[in-house]
C-alpha cells in the first residue's frame, strides 16, 4: 500500500453543489438523482453543510479544512480520507466507514458516530506533485496538526479498535460499549466522558485525563495507564452509600416520605438521599419525591421522566446523562449539581407556590455543569442559571422569562426569544 498513487479530481463549490442535489434527489427516490461518487476528489475548504449525503462514496478523497457541519453522512465510505481540520461538529455519521481516516485537529463537537468503524486502514495524504499516497499510520500522524475535537460527540457502539487518537478532546463524550482494542489515547482528554461497557484492551493511556469519566464495565486488560488522572471517576464500585444500607427499602422509604408530605410531618419521615449512590436504584420514572433531600448523590444516566421534585435539595449532585422530561422540578436547588447532557424537555422549571402564603420557591441551576443539556420546550420562567456553564444547551421552544442567565457561559446556546 505505501508505494500507491492516484492523481485526484478538483472540483469547485457550484460543481460540488449540483452532484449534492443530484444525490439529495436520489435519497429522495427522484429520476434525475444519482448517488455522489466523491473517490479520490480533492474538496479541500469545500462546503457540504446541511446536506443529506448518506451513503456517498468519498474513498481516499482530501476534505481538508472543509466544512461539513450538521451533513448527514450516515453509512458513507470515508475510508483512507484525508479529514484533517475538517469542521463535523454536530454532523451525523452513524455506520459511516472511517477506517484509516486521518483526522488530525478535525472538529467533532456534538457529532453523532454511533457505530461508525475507525478502525486501523491505510492512511491518505496528498501531494500535489506525488498525487495521493496511503502511508503508514506512524507517518500520518507524525505529519498531522493538532488532535481530534469530539467534545460531546457521540460514538456509542464505535468501532475504533487501533485508532490513533493523540492529545485528542474527548470531552463529555458518548463512547459507551466502544470498542477501542489496542488505540493510542496518549495524552487525550476524557474528562466526563462515558465510557461505561467500552472495551479499552492494550490500550496506549500515558497522560490521559480521565476525571469524571463513567468507566463502569468498562474493560482495561493490559493497557498502559502511566500517569492517568481518574479523579471523580465512575467505577463499578459504588461512589457513596447504597439504596441496601438504607433502614427499609428505597421503595418502602418512599412510601414513609408520602406519608410524611401528606400529613405535613405529622408522621412518616422526611427522605434524605444525601451521599447515595443511586445507579442501582428501581426505577424512578413518575416517583412522587417532592421535597426530598439528596446533597452530593450519584443519579448518573437513571430515567427520572415524569418524577416530582418539587422543593428537592439536591445541590453538588451528579445527574450526568439522565432524563427528566416532563418532571415537575418547581422549587428545586441544582446548584452546583454536575448535569452534562441531562434532557429537560418540557420540564416544569418555574418557581414554586408555597400552599398557604404568597412566598415562591425559585429553582436554581447556579454554577451548574449543564453542557449538552436539552431543555427544549421546558418552562423556565425567572430560573436562576448564575454561573451555570450552558455550552452546547438547547433552549429552542422554551420559555425563558425572567430567568437569570449572569455570568453563565452561553456559548453555542441555542436560544430564541420570543418577541413580546
Amino acid at each position: 500500500m505505501g508505494d500507491e498513487k492516484a492523481q485526484l479530481t478538483t472540483i469547485d463549490q457550484a460543481e460540488l453543489d449540483k452532484i449534492i442535489a443530484k444525490h439529495e434527489a436520489f435519497r429522495m427516490g427522484r429520476s434525475n438523482g444519482a448517488r455522489a461518487q466523491l473517490a479520490h476528489y480533492d474538496l479541500s475548504r469545500l462546503s457540504f453543510a446541511g446536506h443529506d449525503l448518506s451513503h456517498a462514496d468519498f474513498t481516499g478523497s482530501v476534505l481538508y479544512e472543509s466544512n461539513l457541519e450538521k451533513t448527514t453522512l450516515d453509512y458513507a465510505q470515508l475510508y483512507a480520507c484525508d479529514l484533517r481540520k475538517a469542521n463535523f461538529r454536530n454532523a451525523s455519521l452513524q455506520r459511516a466507514d472511517l477506517r484509516g481516516a486521518c483526522m488530525r485537529g478535525a472538529t467533532m463537537a456534538g457529532a453523532d458516530l454511533t457505530g461508525a468503524d475507525l478502525r486501523e486502514g491505510a492512511f491518505a495524504t496528498y501531494d500535489p506533485e506525488k498525487g495521493l499516497s496511503f502511508i503508514s499510520d506512524g507517518e500520518a500522524w507524525t505529519a498531522g496538526i493538532g488532535g481530534v475535537d469530539m467534545r460531546g460527540a457521540n460514538l456509542g457502539n464505535t468501532k475504533m479498535s487501533g485508532a490513533i487518537a493523540t492529545n485528542s478532546n474527548f470531552e463529555d463524550a458518548n463512547l459507551s460499549k466502544s470498542l477501542i482494542i489496542r488505540g493510542d489515547l496518549r495524552g487525550a482528554n476524557l474528562t466526563n466522558a462515558n465510557l461505561s461497557g467500552a472495551d479499552l484492551s492494550q490500550c496506549e493511556l500515558r497522560d490521559v485525563t480521565l476525571r469524571n469519566a463513567n468507566l463502569t464495565g468498562a474493560l482495561m486488560d493490559y493497557s498502559n495507564l502511566v500517569n492517568v488522572d481518574m479523579g471523580g471517576a465512575l467505577t463499578d464500585k459504588p461512589m457513596g452509600k447504597t439504596t441496601d444500607k438504607l433502614p427499609l427499602s428505597l421503595e418502602e422509604m418512599i412510601k414513609v416520605h408520602q406519608i410524611w408530605l401528606k400529613t405535613n410531618g405529622a408522621d412518616g419521615q422526611r427522605l434524605d438521599l444525601s451521599g447515595h449512590d443511586l445507579r442501582r436504584a428501581p426505577s424512578l420514572r413518575g416517583a412522587d419525591l417532592t421535597m426530598l433531600t439528596a446533597e452530593k448523590s450519584i443519579w448518573y444516566g437513571l430515567d427520572l421522566s415524569y418524577i416530582n421534585l418539587q422543593a428537592s435539595r439536591l445541590k453538588e449532585s451528579d445527574f450526568r446523562n439522565c432524563n427528566f422530561s416532563g418532571a415537575d422540578l418547581r422549587g428545586s436547588i441544582f446548584t452546583q449539581c454536575n448535569m452534562v447532557g441531562a434532557k429537560f424537555t418540557k420540564a416544569r422549571l418555574e418557581p414554586l407556590l408555597l400552599e398557604n402564603s404568597h412566598r415562591t420557591l425559585r429553582t436554581s441551576f447556579k454554577k451548574a455543569n449543564l453542557r449538552y443539556s436539552d431543555f427544549s420546550m421546558a418552562c423556565c420562567i425567572d430560573v436562576d442559571f448564575i454561573g451555570a456553564d450552558l455550552s452546547y444547551s438547547n433552549f429552542l421552544g422554551t420559555d425563558v422569562t425572567s430567568a437569570n442567565f449572569a455570568q453563565a457561559n452561553m456559548h453555542e446556546v441555542a436560544l430564541r426569544i420570543a418577541p413580546k
